[in-house]
């Protein structure tokens, strides 16, 4: 039931998530959506963050962000006419997304986190970032044979427990299923971006990728229908980084990138292919 003296547009739910979020269930809250003046009772910043910030922590511009609310149906609350974002839900959103941007979009993204992962050292110079600097020969496993989607996952935790890099390979492996329970990271094409539910920074020495090519291809539920068997495994210590992770990952498989990655005969040639796309997405920067 809408309140005395408010319209039913004053407050819309764009994303199904958003329905028991804590901004919504506590009193306070409650009464903060009901004002009048949104300025004079600000939402619960813990939670929400404006669109200025989001703008500000994507590199893209406030525009661009309302397009893709109203057309992408990108999660987030207008309340009084301004909108407001869970960052959690926007990650979600864009892992799920990511892809199906515009590549200059996808560009801009990575270079804003870059800028502020260097500005703050998390990223210490600009080789920190690179792909090939992230995937340890130790995390390539070639032509594995499984069965289906569970023992692909578990080849995944397995092979992440192999770069020295993992201190809790269970606690990895129940966050992939947990994600992939959400939906499936499986992208057209044959290839998947796998990573936990949110960034296990205690569980990690570093960041780092992992790259699984099964015998044959598997159903991992990607959208196309079609069978997967590359699978890259993303474990990050914080959103920023994977989100740079993901873009970087996007802007640099291409067809071409993953039919070379599908035919390598080694690890030394996978490491070498990546190296080539990613030298040739930087090039065009």
């Amino acid at each position: 039931m809408v309140p005395p003296g408010r319209s039913r547009g004053s407050l819309r739910r764009l994303h199904p998530s958003l329905r028991h979020t804590p901004f919504i269930l506590t009193p306070t809250t409650r009464l903060q959506i009901m004002t009048t003046n949104p300025t004079s009772a600000p939402v619960n910043e813990a939670e929400y963050i404006t669109i200025g910030q989001l703008a500000e922590y994507l590199g893209w511009s406030t525009r661009f962000i309302e397009g893709l609310v109203r057309g992408e149906k990108m999660p987030g609350l207008e309340i009084e006419g301004q909108w407001r974002f869970r960052r959690d839900d926007v990650v979600d959103w864009l892992e799920q997304k990511i892809q199906t941007l515009d590549t200059a979009r996808v560009t801009e993204l990575e270079t804003n986190l870059e800028s502020s992962l260097l500005a703050d050292g998390t990223f210490r110079t600009t080789r920190t970032d690179r792909l090939t600097s992230r995937l340890p020969l130790k995390g390539i496993a070639l032509d594995v044979p499984v069965s289906g989607k569970t023992e692909a996952i578990e080849a995944l935790a397995t092979l992440a427990d192999a770069t020295g890099l993992l201190f809790d390979k269970q606690h990895l492996l129940d966050s992939l299923i947990d994600r992939e329970a959400l939906c499936s990271t499986a992208m057209p094409g044959g290839v998947a971006l796998c990573h936990p539910r949110r960034p296990i920074p205690s569980i990690i020495e570093r960041q780092f990728l992992t790259l699984l090519r099964t015998e044959r291809p598997v159903d991992f539920g990607a959208e196309d229908g079609e069978g997967t068997s590359l699978f890259f495994l993303l474990c990050t210590p914080d959103d920023r980084s994977h989100l740079h992770g993901l873009a970087r990952l996007a802007r640099v498989l291409n067809a071409q990138t993953l039919e070379s990655l599908r035919n390598a005969s080694d690890s030394d040639e996978v490491l070498s292919i990546l190296a080539n796309a990613e030298a040739a997405v930087q090039t065009k920067d």
